[in-house]
């Protein structure tokens, strides 16, 4: 079972990318962060597989959030799931350890393998 944390201040969207994963068999969602300090937190605490994070969030953006992340935990994946995506924000992600950033745009298809 992959555990998957989503950190994304809308409750909207966390909901959505949970009721995305769950349908997955081997997915589960073992918690949610409505920031980027709690989003750190809960690395630890929780110690998921995979870790889908906003770009904006407060307190602590989706970079800081992962600069920290990935300087604790290297070997787990994080994907910042955006709005805001620009070449800017993929150098920037790659930078501090972030595998993917994907644009809301696109859908959640390219989070969930389904397309």
């Amino acid at each position: 079972m992959a555990k998957i944390l989503i950190a994304d201040d809308r409750q909207l969207m966390c909901s959505a990318l949970k009721t995305a994963f769950v349908m997955r068999p081997k997915w589960e969602v073992c918690g949610e962060a409505t920031d980027g300090r709690e989003a750190v937190t809960k690395v630890s605490e929780l110690q998921p597989d995979l870790i889908i994070m906003d770009f904006k969030m407060p307190i602590a953006d989706g970079i800081e959030a992962a600069r920290e992340i990935s300087a604790a935990a290297p070997s787990i994946p994080i994907v910042i799931y955006t709005l805001y995506r620009n070449d800017e924000l993929d150098a920037a992600a790659k930078q501090v350890g972030v595998r993917s950033v994907v644009s809301k745009q696109d859908g959640l298809l390219h989070l969930t393998g389904s397309h």
